[in-house]
């Protein structure tokens, strides 16, 4: 019977056929030879397998760094319009910043000028009223004055009448002083009493009281209208200044919303900047891992193709060397099986009658009739080939298990000790949860930092724009408190005005005591004070007079009235003279002098007349307003004023007259 060789098993070929069985013996021993020799090289095809694995994620990871290298590129490209648009943006919030603080300084003056505004206006309504009240209360003082001048006209004129009602007989009269009264005045019917007088005399005192508080009334809202008039601005109309306000609000109202996106234009040039160098060091990586992955690609692809070109030769046209190590198997076992039984076909031949008889003998007595029974109780070729196929996938199975056991890694982790496999989790589930919160804090963390930075940019924003604001209000403020003397480096409290004047007075005072020594008869002189005044009050315009007596300083307070009177009056004559030359020596001509000359005694009277006589005689003209005596004898040339019931007189007197 002939067997039949199983499918896809490479049987022996022509050459075989020829060979004896030494011939197939040494045949299959070159094909095992072969096949270890290709044993050997089953790492390098499980090599070029993990390598033809590697190149294809290596290829991956090129597309991948490729991809991440335009992507940078392409947002590297755009960031720069993306920066001018931001810078832009950011330009524009702050001059909106800028108008915002114009716009609410000129609202909060036209709202000043607004409320000044209503204030004129309430102010020149009321001045109208005021007006008309007051020419009623002057209509109303002229007729009270006219009826008071007239009755006290009628009354005079019938004074005669009234002084007779009073005489009695044998009593000497209050005018002539005669006891006898033949003819007595009688008094007309329409004759005013002193009641009446003394009734028109109240009724227009009154009405002139009225008149005054009207006069101040109309006066005071005169100054407020006029106040209130310089406070607005103008005489410009309430309704144009509300039209006005109401723009600059909107005005206003539009710069702090484009002032608004100062903050989020920072944070997102900020953002960008950030974003910006991220960006760049990713490209810079991606080209770095590019190059890198180029390089070993190319590496791997030579590796892959001379180990493909080695392992081609030795596959032949198998699929793989598993496969091709186990066909040449097959043939080996075969070539071994062929000279096993060539040898055996040779040997049994010369034996196969002993042994056909010695079969028959033993069917026999193994209790078969026949040979042909015995046979029919032996297994099939197929069973054989079957047991043997089955056989040699376990000998290719052990092949590749030994070949895969030998690799580097696998003898490595052999060495090692066996992992604890939940003691490793519970440190991975561990570290996953750290990671995570660290994750998170990191993510907080950069969003307060992005945060902060912000307000870190607006914060030194505004204080760049409030230091020099401060320094200047700072030097404003301290001058303004050395102008009005309430700065602690202003040691006196002196106001700027007062320095001024203080630098005045002195000359005021150098002018005046030329007079005032010749006055007091050299005892008096003024002395200008800059002393700190008690109490906190202003300083800088003291007088203190010099007794020459007691050669002390004291306050003009303790002055006596005459004294007072010619102080004063060296004062006044000093202060012309400082005037006039002030002026250019354009001179005061006129001096006018009301009264004060009755507090002087007889001999100072005469200082003073002295005085002013040597005015008079440098051609200065020198008025003097007064009741003493005196001066009647010293004055040449007087106006004498007479009252009437019709009204004042004026009456020129020469000493000729007298």
């Amino acid at each position: 019977m002939t067997a039949r060789p199983a499918p896809g098993v490479t049987m022996p070929t022509a050459v075989h056929a020829a060979l004896d069985a030494a011939g197939l013996t040494r045949a299959g021993q070159h094909l095992r030879a072969d096949i270890g020799a290709l044993r050997a090289l089953l790492p390098d095809e499980a090599t070029l397998q993990q390598h033809r694995t590697d190149l294809r994620k290596l290829d991956d990871e090129r597309q991948e760094y490729a991809q991440d290298l335009r992507d940078a590129e392409a947002w590297l490209d755009d960031a720069p319009q993306r920066r001018t648009e931001l810078r832009a943006r950011l330009d524009a919030a702050r001059a909106a910043e800028e108008a915002v603080r114009e716009h609410s300084a000129a609202l909060t003056l036209l709202a000043a000028r607004m409320d000044a505004a209503q204030r004129r206006d309430a102010h020149v309504e009321q001045i109208g009223k005021a007006e008309r009240a007051l020419f009623a209360a002057q209509t109303a003082a002229s007729r009270a004055a006219q009826e008071h001048i007239d009755i006290r006209r009628r009354r005079t004129d019938g004074m005669a009448a009234e002084l007779a009602l009073q005489l009695t007989d044998g009593e000497p009269c209050a005018v002539c002083g005669s006891p006898v009264h033949p003819n007595p005045a009688a008094p007309h019917p329409d004759q005013p009493t002193a009641a009446d007088e003394r009734d028109a005399e109240t009724r227009h005192t009154q009405a002139q009281d009225t008149q005054r508080t009207l006069q101040d009334a109309l006066q005071q809202l005169l100054e407020q209208a006029a106040a209130a008039r310089g406070e607005a601005g103008g005489d410009t109309a309430l309704a144009e200044l509300t039209s006005e306000h109401t723009a600059l609000e909107t005005r206003l109202a539009a710069a702090l919303d484009a002032a608004a996106d100062t903050g989020p234009a920072t944070e997102e040039l900020h953002s960008l900047e950030q974003q910006h160098l991220h960006t760049d060091g990713a490209r810079t990586t991606a080209a770095a891992r590019l190059a890198a992955a180029d390089t070993g690609h190319d590496l791997l692809a030579t590796q892959v193709q001379e180990l493909d070109q080695k392992l081609a030769t030795a596959r032949a046209d198998a699929p793989n060397l598993p496969l091709r190590i186990a066909h040449l198997t097959q043939t080996a076992d075969r070539l071994t099986t062929a000279a096993e039984h060539a040898g055996a076909t040779f040997r049994t031949a010369a034996e196969h009658g002993q042994l056909t008889e010695q079969a028959e003998q033993g069917a026999r007595s193994a209790g078969f009739d026949s040979l042909d029974a015995a046979a029919r109780a032996l297994r099939s070729d197929d069973e054989v080939r079957a047991l043997e196929e089955e056989i040699n996938q376990w000998r290719e199975q052990r092949a590749v298990a030994t070949a895969r056991l030998h690799e580097p890694e696998l003898a490595a982790a052999a060495g090692m000790p066996p992992a604890d496999l939940e003691e490793a989790t519970a440190q991975l589930d561990a570290a996953t949860t750290r990671h995570t919160r660290a994750a998170a804090e990191a993510a907080h963390t950069t969003e307060r930092t992005r945060a902060l930075a912000g307000l870190l940019a607006r914060l030194t924003t505004h204080t760049r724009t409030l230091e020099p604001l401060e320094h200047a209000y700072r030097t404003v403020d301290h001058l303004h408190g050395l102008v009005n003397g309430t700065s602690t480096s202003n040691r006196l409290r002196m106001q700027l005005e007062a320095y001024v004047l203080a630098a005045r007075l002195e000359e005021v005072v150098a002018a005046a005591n030329t007079r005032l020594t010749r006055m007091s008869e050299h005892r008096y002189t003024l002395v200008h004070s800059d002393d700190r005044a008690s109490h906190g009050a202003r300083s800088g315009l003291g007088l203190k007079i010099t007794d020459a007596w007691t050669g002390k300083d004291r306050d003009t307070d303790t002055l006596s009235g005459g004294e007072s009177f010619f102080a004063s009056l060296s004062l006044a004559l000093g202060l012309a003279d400082v005037v006039t030359a002030e002026s250019g020596g354009r001179a005061l001509d006129t001096l006018f002098i009301d009264e004060g000359f009755g507090t002087l005694d007889e001999d100072t009277l005469h200082k003073v007349l002295d005085v002013l006589d040597d005015l008079r005689a440098h051609d200065r003209t020198v008025g003097v307003i007064s009741h003493v005596p005196e001066l009647r004898r010293r004055v040449t040339h007087r106006l004498h004023v007479r009252k009437t019931a019709t009204g004042s007189t004026l009456a020129l007197e020469t000493e000729a007259a007298q």
